[in-house]
């Protein structure tokens, strides 16, 4: 009985093979027909190409020039590296170690402070040139063909941004420029640090307009600087212009102390020697002298020590590289548009022909 059961499990493995052998025989079968229905209509094939290669090279050759101005730069704050000095300043109870990190020139704070949308409003609010009469947002508006758009729509009308500031633009204006700040933050302006291991920093514009693209990053680097280091040593600042009111008003007492206790010692060589007040006019002079001297002294090494800080609070920022004219175009490949309108027409041409016979098979 276990002979005969053996030759009929023996016999089911022939059958399954067969059957997968047909099943492969049939496929490829089906692709031959399909490759040589393809080749069947290659002139709708190459056509198809054709056209779409003349359609990727019209878009190409229509695409605009853009021009691209970059700045790397790197900030240096002395102020984490106070070493001595922090310990120095420790002892007249200054601090300028500074363990907090939370500046926004600090870590990656500064790649989204240069693409805040305050700081890029207050870039466009500055003038485009020496004259004054437009500023960067009508230039951007210019070049954009955003005020002939403006012109037609009569709720809109002439638009001139150099008539106001910030801060008191009507509403119209505002929600414009705010449009304005959004199209520019996200396709013009790029932030990032080229090396995550560095502390460089590449700041990128591109624009449809070669003059814009770099005068708007050159100041937008500077505005940032500029208001950060204002922010940051304002404090300080207004303690140095005290210490320095406090020692020109006591370098002129100081000096008529000085004129007082020579006087007095001049009079103290004509005075009777008998009387013994006479020497007290004469003492009183040289106290006060002295006084005024220790404390002009401590003022001015306060003082001086009050710059130090405000130095060291003083972030440096080091430009490494910076565009200059003409800058770097960018332009689309009218070849690279032509071979790949070409190829994906063709290959869009081959799908619908693949479906079709598909669908005429079922139907049938």
């Amino acid at each position: 009985m276990l002979d005969q059961e053996i030759p009929k499990t023996q016999n089911s493995n022939p059958k399954t093979d067969l059957e997968d052998e047909i099943s492969l025989k049939e496929l490829i079968e089906k692709l031959q027909s399909l490759w040589k229905y393809l080749l069947t209509q290659w002139i709708k094939i190459v056509i198809a190409g054709l056209i779409g290669g003349a359609i990727g090279f019209s878009y190409g050759y229509m695409q605009p020039v853009k021009y691209i101005a970059k700045m790397t730069f790197v900030v240096e704050d002395a102020k984490s590296s106070g070493g001595g000095l922090a310990s120095l300043a420790g002892q007249f109870g200054f601090d300028i170690g500074g363990g907090g990190g939370g500046s926004i020139f600090s870590g990656d704070n500064i790649l989204l402070f240069l693409k805040s949308e305050s700081l890029v409003r207050e870039t466009l609010l500055t003038p485009f040139d020496d004259k004054g009469k437009i500023t960067l947002a009508d230039r951007y508006a210019d070049f954009m063909k955003l005020k002939e758009g403006w012109l037609k729509n009569e709720k809109m009308g002439s638009i001139d941004f150099s008539k106001f500031k910030s801060e008191n633009l009507p509403r119209k204006e505002d929600s414009i420029l705010q449009s304005i700040e959004s199209n520019l933050i996200k396709s013009s302006l790029s932030i990032a640090r080229p090396d995550k291991k560095a502390s460089f920093i590449e700041a990128k514009v591109t624009s449809l307009d070669e003059p814009f693209s770099k005068l708007f990053l050159d100041r937008l680097v500077k505005v940032a600087t500029e208001g950060y280091v204002e922010s940051k040593t304002k404090t300080k600042s207004a303690n140095v212009a005290m210490l320095q009111r406090k020692a020109d008003s006591l370098i002129a007492v100081l000096n008529n102390k000085t004129y007082s206790a020579a006087a007095s010692q001049q009079n103290l060589v004509d005075a009777n020697p008998a009387l013994k007040t006479n020497a007290i006019s004469s003492e009183i002079s040289t106290r006060d002298k002295t006084m005024a001297a220790t404390i002009f002294a401590e003022v001015v090494k306060n003082l001086e020590l009050s710059k130090t800080l405000l130095n060291q609070e003083t972030p440096v920022i080091q430009i490494v590289d910076q565009s200059t004219f003409p800058l770097e175009k960018e332009k689309t490949s009218k070849l690279k548009s032509l071979i790949l309108g070409g190829f994906l027409a063709g290959f869009l041409t081959i799908l619908y022909l693949m479906a079709s016979k598909w669908l005429k098979s079922q139907l049938t």
